[in-house]
């Protein structure tokens, strides 16, 4: 090589150092040649010199920053599936735990309550930190794991603090403990339990208002599902704490701590559809007396004919629905309104100016009731030593029967009364397992089958928030209910099926839905005595024999406006008024033996993300429910 050619660069090598390279090696010949511009051209040369160390360091960085990148997401991923495990095992737990409190298996409880806490606290550490704090922040993408925080959060304080409550107040409240052997309830120990269950009732409360606040839809659906599982769960658990509540602070008072209670008993009659559930037939009077409980007296129906209620006005709303039925005069038609308060306070004012005995308040069971209640007693026995049993009662007492009096009325009520008081009687003075028997009250309370009224305010407010209160809700969440009332005056209703689906769609503050109701009549085309299949409605157009009349009503949403209803796809027209300020709408329907007829309302309905509240009415057979909601940020 020449020794004027230019040394070769150190730098040569170096992947930065392209076309600046070669500029900065002209650069420097030129300098050569020049000496008079020789230091602009070095300045040149070390500014080139900076821009490669930087982007050197811009590279560097990048290469790092993707890496803390990729180490978070796989930190993210990992610890995420091992949250999820855990949410998993507690999610069980909650079942399990629910199923031990119930059984009286509280040495489980326990062990389950504590096992718990430690899968939520688990959950809830793994997702905390400052990865999970920043991915969730994100404004774009960050929901599902935003989601993921606050349910771990949530069920950790459930497993610190509300199930520990829980797990104590049950060891207060043990069916075993607080019943003696001659029957009397121990009243103090039922109202010890009250702190510790209101505690965990509003823990729960907030608990479950934070996850209600999460995102619902997410660009993860699995977690969309979690979440929704999660809040299911929750809302059952609570309903639970909170009934339980209820019953630790109302109880005392009802059972008479204080002296002597007297209630109403009605016994619903599924076979023939009240808004309540079915139609009160026999009664009875039962006194609560520091814990005691005891049948008064049993009376039939037609006690209470000709009997007019004391001056009760339930307001313009209620004048407008019910005022051509007599309700308030007519104890058969005492409980048209789903509304259970109505019917308690007529049956009470009925009672009152027939007696002139002052009641404290007012229940209603029915035959299905009396079912799981039999049991866990085991059969009642009647005169002729025929057995009422859990099998038997609902068929015997509202379709055998009236094959076995088909034409003596006065007959039958007495049989009718005979197995009210012996199935009473039976449950009274049971002493066998009292757990089972509060599982089974339970179990009917939740259908509907079995709800009280107080005439103590205090009392009434706390029953009213809870199934067996049987109250009509004011609320804005999405409210489906249907209520039927046979208008047939017949027992038909024992063969009928009922479907109802609510659809929403649209995610507005204003929102769509459609309601289908389908009802079937499976009465049989022979067979049945003519006292079941009477007609006493006033019509213009022919019938046969198993034909049924129905009022169909259907309470929607708080705000709700209908726009058009149709029966089997024809439009039809319906009754409009309200029923604590819910929308009801009513169909007067013709339903034939052997048929199924649809009605179908089109709604608009305020936006709501709370879950739908659905109004379960009970018959003899179930009431089927879909519900298919838009999913909505």
């Amino acid at each position: 090589m020449s020794q004027d050619s230019p040394e070769e660069p150190e730098n040569a090598a170096d992947p930065f150092a392209g076309p600046e390279w070669r500029e900065s090696t002209a650069i420097s010949a030129s300098s050569v040649a020049s000496p008079s511009t020789g230091e602009p051209k070095r300045r040149r040369i070390r500014v080139n010199r900076r821009k490669r160390h930087r982007r050197r360091r811009i590279g560097i960085a990048m290469m790092i920053a993707g890496g803390v990148i990729l180490l978070a997401g796989v930190w993210l991923v990992v610890t995420g599936l091992i949250a999820r495990r855990e949410l998993t095992t507690a999610r069980s737990e909650v079942h399990t735990l629910r199923s031990e409190i119930s059984s009286g298996d509280l040495a489980a409880a326990r062990r389950t309550a504590a096992d718990f806490a430690k899968h939520a606290h688990r959950a809830h550490l793994l997702t905390t930190g400052p990865v999970w704090a920043l991915a969730a922040g994100l404004p774009d993408g960050g929901e599902p794991l935003k989601t993921v925080r606050g349910v771990t959060a949530s069920i950790d304080v459930l497993g610190a603090d509300a199930l520990p409550q829980l797990v104590r107040a049950s060891e207060g409240i043990d069916p075993a403990n607080v019943r003696s052997a001659d029957g009397t309830i121990d009243l103090a120990r039922i109202a010890a339990t009250v702190p510790a269950l209101d505690h965990a009732s509003a823990t729960m409360a907030t608990a479950a208002h934070r996850i209600d606040g999460l995102p619902r839809t997410t660009w993860l659906h699995s977690i969309d599902t979690a979440r929704s599982d999660v809040a299911s769960q929750l809302a059952s658990l609570r309903n639970q704490i909170t009934a339980a509540a209820v019953a630790a602070r109302v109880a005392p008072t009802m059972l008479g701590q204080d002296g002597p209670k007297r209630y109403f008993v009605a016994f619903q009659n599924e076979a023939e559809a009240r808004g309540t559930g079915g139609l009160p037939g026999a009664f009875a009077i039962v006194q609560a007396d520091h814990g005691k409980l005891r049948f008064i007296r049993f009376e039939n129906d037609t006690t209470l004919d000709g009997v007019a209620a004391a001056d009760i006005d339930f307001g313009p709303a209620y004048h407008q629905l019910y005022d051509g039925a007599n309700t308030t005069t007519d104890y058969r038609n005492s409980n048209l309104s789903p509304n259970f308060p109505y019917a308690a306070q007529v049956w009470v004012s009925m009672w009152q100016k027939y007696s002139g005995e002052h009641l404290d308040g007012a229940m209603a069971l029915d035959p299905t009731a009396l079912s799981y209640l039999l049991g866990v007693t085991g059969p009642a026995t009647l005169a002729d030593k025929s057995a009422v049993t859990a099998a038997n009662v609902v068929a015997l007492t509202q379709s055998t029967v009236y094959a076995r009096f088909a034409t003596d009325n006065d007959a039958r009520r007495a049989y009718l009364l005979a197995i009210a008081r012996a199935v009473s009687t039976k449950i009274i003075d049971t002493r066998g397992d009292t757990s089972a028997l509060v599982r089974a009250a339970a179990h009917a309370a939740g259908e509907r089958r079995l709800l009280i009224w107080s005439a103590d305010p205090a009392a009434e407010s706390d029953l009213a928030q809870t199934s067996v209160g049987g109250a009509i809700p004011t609320t804005t969440a999405p409210y489906v209910g249907l209520s039927i009332v046979n208008d047939g005056g017949n027992k038909l209703d024992y063969y009928l099926d009922r479907k109802i689906t609510w659809q929403r769609s649209g995610c507005g503050a204003i929102r769509q839905s459609t309601v289908t109701i389908t009802l079937t009549n499976n009465a049989p085309a022979t067979g049945l005595p003519a006292y079941v299949i009477a007609r006493s409605d006033i019509r213009n157009y022919p019938v046969k024999p198993g034909d049924n009349r129905l009022e169909v009503s259907y309470l929607a949403t708080t705000g709700a406006t209908m726009s058009a209803v149709s029966i089997d796809g024809k439009p039809a027209t319906s009754g409009i008024g309200f029923e604590h300020q819910h929308p009801l709408y009513t169909v007067d329907l013709e339903l034939p033996r052997g048929t199924t007829r649809t009605i179908v309302l089109h709604l608009t309905e305020p936006g709501s993300n709370a879950a739908p509240i659905v109004l379960r009415q009970p018959l003899v057979r179930p009431l089927t429910v879909t519900l298919d909601d838009a999913r909505c940020h």
